[in-house]
């Protein structure tokens, strides 16, 4: 019985750094915490009611997708928050620009994208290289070479016979 009071005595005495450098490090995050969302209470406070409105509808939106997409956008978000601020800057610029497309125009791109992404890992090398020579050429001779690597690599009405990732 003495021997166990003892090991009880000795676990506790153990525990006690570890419990104050928990509450410690408990007690820093919840500063942090605290830091931030007194930065963004202010920022809610400062922005415009018309924009208040869409990030409330924007956030029902975010609530109503199932878990699994909830955290695929909260991971998303956190390599955005941490990628380099110029990085950063050229993502919004894409995305700006991708906003003022027509959606037929969005259509054809993601259409693209898709028709690339199926070209094989040496289509896809042999695309880019030609395509960096395509800066050498004049006005002219880009646009015919555009519609024969288009035609080559991309517009393949009929094909999945043998090229593509699959």
């Amino acid at each position: 019985m003495k021997n166990k009071l003892l090991f009880l005595a000795l676990i506790t005495l153990l525990a006690l750094p570890l419990s104050t450098l928990a509450a410690d490090a408990a007690q820093d995050h919840s500063a942090v915490a605290a830091e931030e969302n007194s930065e963004a209470l202010q920022r809610w406070q400062q922005m415009p009611p018309a924009e208040r409105e869409q990030l409330r509808e924007k956030y029902q939106q975010f609530k109503a997708l199932p878990a699994e997409k909830q955290q695929q956008l909260r991971e998303r978000l956190d390599t955005f928050r941490s990628m380099p601020s110029e990085e950063q800057q050229l993502l919004k610029k894409r995305y700006q620009h991708w906003q003022q497309l027509t959606p037929t125009q969005q259509q054809k791109l993601r259409l693209l994208n898709q028709q690339l992404h199926d070209l094989t890992p040496e289509e896809q090398q042999s695309l880019r290289k030609e395509l960096q020579e395509l800066r050498q050429l004049s006005n002219e001779e880009r646009l015919d070479r555009r519609r024969e690597l288009r035609e080559r690599y991309l517009d393949r009405s009929g094909m999945h016979s043998g090229g593509g990732r699959r």
